[in-house]
């Protein structure tokens, strides 16, 4: 599987998110994966960045803007600037 396309599936799975930890747990899941598998994971982080950064807000519930805006910051805070 190409990162754009496990960054789709990913996309996807946020899509589905109701709250922020359900967010964290599906960015931290799928870092895990990629991680195991000798991916990336900046690139993978890039491309998931890329695709939330270009989704309309217009065709999103309150809900799946709010966890996308979060998982944009989880992804930089936690991601690439761990602690």
């Amino acid at each position: 599987m190409t990162l754009e396309n496990y960054s789709s599936t990913v996309l996807k799975q946020l899509a589905e998110a109701q709250n922020y930890p359900q967010v964290e747990t599906i960015i931290t899941d799928a870092v895990n994966q990629l991680a195991n598998k000798s991916y990336p994971v900046i690139e993978y982080v890039n491309e998931l960045e890329r695709k939330i950064e270009n989704l309309s807000p217009l065709v999103l519930s309150s809900t799946q803007f709010s966890c996308y805006r979060y998982a944009l910051v989880y992804l930089h805070n936690y991601v690439v600037f761990p602690e």
